[in-house]
């Protein structure tokens, strides 16, 4: 038994849990190590795997490329400031080219036969221009003289701030050391010496001609830009960087990067190779207990393993696939090394898509795993469902599978029947070829027979279907004259109508004991709380001389009062809801059983200040029982007095619609309705949810009772605050004056 209990310990579900945990935590570990190596290493590419030294990274190369950029800028290209404020160093096309693309001038007959000045502040004229360009000539040289020299003083500007901006970013650097040479020997310019230069290990030297590279593994690529500027020039350039690199430049900044790296690259591979490891183990755990509470216990499917198994394995796949594409457009953004905040978002959403992965493989590794040991994998196929559908065509799961052959039968007898009879007169069996022409006729006379009586069936099924919808479930259905083809279908229809029947004799009987209970329950009290409220009637009339005994008095007269009411309110709801109430119609003014209703109750709304506004724009008869609509209008109001706000007004509308003569009442609620206001009209269901109001909760319910059996019909409707209650009753139309206004026409 012990070892048994140690084998179960590892299916229980808190163990089940802790693998599910531990198999995220070592999965999100691997994420984790996977995000940090491309953030540390998104500058550096392979370099920081394959560099031995910061020297020989391509980013090495690229810093070295800027320095040198800025020295031939500076130091060859420009010189010094008071060359480029002589407009030495202006190149007299890019000047040109820039100022007509900043003003959007088009190239054409009259840029092809003018020339800008050599001073930049007017235009020279060769050849004739037509009379029809002589006003675009006048507008074009009106720019060159006022426009151009300004654009030149920009364009000066523009050269200063260039050569400014490289004299900062070569003062600032305290490891890159050069100087420039001319085609004598003499130095232009630099930061450092010969001797620093010969001192250093790691060099370059470029001429026109001729050039030394030790800076590192890398080659130096030849950048056009700067090698033409030198050439041209004649200039020689000696350049060096320290090693090791002094602190305080983005050199040093660089080979901190590189070594920071370096250094962390073997600690996250040793944690990636633990993380998936251990994932790997808590994957084979989960495997391994997944759908069972024991060793060798019965297998519990899940609801995802309903799911056909090729279905199932398409869909990962599509989100495996989708996912993945994603996630290389989020990395190629990421290693691009876009703003920080959008590269925080990226990742966020790389690791959610990353989750989101897992739990579905994971869902899916242990459904199969759950399919496999309860051997159901190959049955939860599409495949082995469709063969198991069609094979249902013969057992009469579905319908009769002869009805199949049958029809395949008839197809193929047609063919064999018509094939001899026309082939028989052909070999010279001419009476052959009739007779075969009768069994034809025949033949598909019989198979008529029997499709028009399978009709028939399939007509009687549905007429029993169409009484069972008007709720006559007594419809008989005889299954013996059904055909064979649809007798499955017949006996569901049957059945079905046998269970409706059983539900509706069960709901009829549980609604009259629960009416007969009510009745007699209230009848049963009513007696003793006679005797009650006549003896409390009867202390009221006494003189008791200890004023606690009156206050109980009055307090015993007023709750055996309400009981009184709500045991008549009882047994009227009962009587209403069963139907036992006698109706006596009769034509009832709508608009004068209101106001009479609301004159009689005029203390009470009084009381609490509520104010009635009547309209009724034409005088309304309604065909109903005088005593039930009085009670109707009594509920109302009394509803209105309890739950409307006071000092308000409450609006009546009276109108005919639709052959009903329709009273809707609105006032304003005291308290918020935040509450269902279909369920006011169940019994004992009150508004007030507290209960601390008097009422039964049963007026809103009789009130419905008594509209329906005047047929009518009684409804609620709630917008905000405003609170409707709508009574419809059928319009009185009564047959003296339907006959007199028939003689009058």
């Amino acid at each position: 038994m012990a070892t048994k209990s140690k084998k179960s310990k590892a299916f229980q579900m808190k163990w089940k849990a802790l693998g599910t945990i531990l198999f995220f935590i070592c999965a999100i570990s691997v994420f984790f190590c996977g995000v940090v190596t491309v953030n540390i290493s998104k500058e550096w590419s392979r370099d920081v795997i394959n560099a031995d030294t910061v020297y020989d990274t391509a980013e090495f190369q690229d810093f070295f490329h800027k320095a040198l950029d800025h020295v031939v800028l500076a130091d060859v290209y420009y010189q010094n400031e008071d060359r480029i404020e002589a407009g030495k160093a202006v190149d007299r096309e890019e000047l040109i080219s820039g100022f007509k693309r900043y003003y959007g001038i088009m190239d054409g007959v009259i840029t092809g036969n003018t020339e800008i000045n050599e001073t930049y502040d007017g235009l020279v004229v060769y050849g004739d221009i037509p009379e029809s360009l002589q006003a675009n000539l006048a507008e074009y040289q009106e720019l060159v003289e006022t426009r151009l020299p300004s654009y030149y003083k920009m364009y000066i500007q523009r050269q200063l701030d260039e050569y400014k901006s490289s004299v900062r970013y070569l003062e600032e650097q305290k490891n890159f050391l050069y100087y420039i040479e001319d085609e004598k020997g003499n130095i232009v310019s630099g930061n450092a010496t010969r001797g620093e230069i010969g001192e250093a290990e790691r060099t370059l030297v470029l001429s026109a001609g001729f050039s030394s590279d030790h800076l590192g593994k890398n080659p130096y690529y030849f950048n056009t830009y700067t090698n033409t500027v030198l050439e041209e020039s004649n200039y020689k350039f000696y350049g060096a960087v320290r090693d090791p690199l002094m602190q305080g430049d983005a050199f040093y900044d660089m080979w901190q990067d590189f070594t920071y790296a370096k250094q962390s690259l073997p600690i996250l591979f040793a944690v990636f190779v633990v993380s998936l490891v251990g994932a790997i183990i808590c994957l084979i755990h989960l495997i391994r207990v997944t759908g069972q509470k024991e060793r060798y216990g019965k297998v519990q499917l899940a609801q995802v393993d309903r799911i056909y198994n090729e279905v199932h394995f398409l869909l990962v796949l599509l989100y495996a696939l989708g996912s993945t594409v994603a996630a290389t457009a989020l990395l190629d953004v990421i290693m691009a090394g876009t703003v920080q905040f959008w590269s925080y978002v990226f990742t966020t959403i790389l690791g959610a898509m990353y989750l989101a992965a897992l739990g579905i493989g994971l869902s899916y590794v242990l459904s199969v795993s759950r399919q496999v040991k309860d051997g159901s994998f190959f049955r939860n196929t599409w495949i082995s469902a469709s063969i198991r559908r069609m094979s249902e065509l013969f057992t009469g799961k579905t319908f009769r599978g002869w009805m199949v052959i049958v029809m395949l039968c008839y197809g193929l007898g047609n063919c064999a029947i018509m094939g001899a009879m026309v082939l028989a007169p052909i070999h010279g069996y001419v009476k052959m070829g009739m007779l075969f022409g009768i069994v034809l006729v025949l033949f598909n006379a019989f198979c008529m027979y029997l499709f028009i009586r399978a009709l028939r069936s399939l007509k009687e099924i549905m007429v029993s279907a169409k009484e069972s919808s008007k709720g006559n479930f007594s419809y008989p259905l005889d299954l013996n004259k059904i055909s064979p083809s649809f007798l499955n279908f017949a006996e569901d229809v049957a059945n079905i109508q046998e269970g409706f029947k059983n539900a509706v004799d069960d709901a009829v009987k549980g609604e009259r004991m629960k009416a007969e209970l009510i009745t007699n329950v209230s009848h049963d009290l009513k007696t003793p709380l006679t005797s009650i409220i006549s003896y409390v009637d009867l202390l009221k009339q006494e003189k008791l001389e200890n004023e606690q005994a009156d206050a109980y008095v009055e307090v015993l007269y007023e709750k055996s009062y309400r009981l009184k009411q709500l045991i008549e309110d009882l047994i009227e709801a009962s009587k209403a809801s069963s139907g036992n109430l006698t109706v006596e119609k009769m034509r009832v003014d709508y608009k004068q059983l209101a106001m009479m209703a609301m004159g009689e109750m005029a203390d009470k709304t009084d009381a609490v200040g509520l104010t009635f506004k009547v309209s009724c724009n034409e005088p309304v008869f309604i065909d109903a029982d005088g005593g039930h609509m009085w009670r109707i209008m009594e509920n109302l109001l009394s509803n209105v007095i309890k739950y409307a706000m006071p000092n308000s007004r409450v609006y009546v509308d009276i109108f005919k619609m639709d052959g009903y003569g329709v009273l809707v009442m609105k006032n304003i609620s005291a308290a918020p309705i935040d509450f269902d206001e279909t369920r006011l009209t169940e019994r004992f269901v009150r508004g007030d949810e507290s209960r601390t109001t008097e009422g039964s909760g049963l007026g809103l319910s009789i009130t419905q009772s008594l509209a329906e059996i005047q047929g009518g019909t009684f409804g609620i409707q709630v917008d905000g605050d405003l609170f409707k209650s709508i009574v419809s009753i059928p319009l009185w139309i009564a047959e003296t004056e339907e006959s007199a206004e028939n003689e009058s026409v």
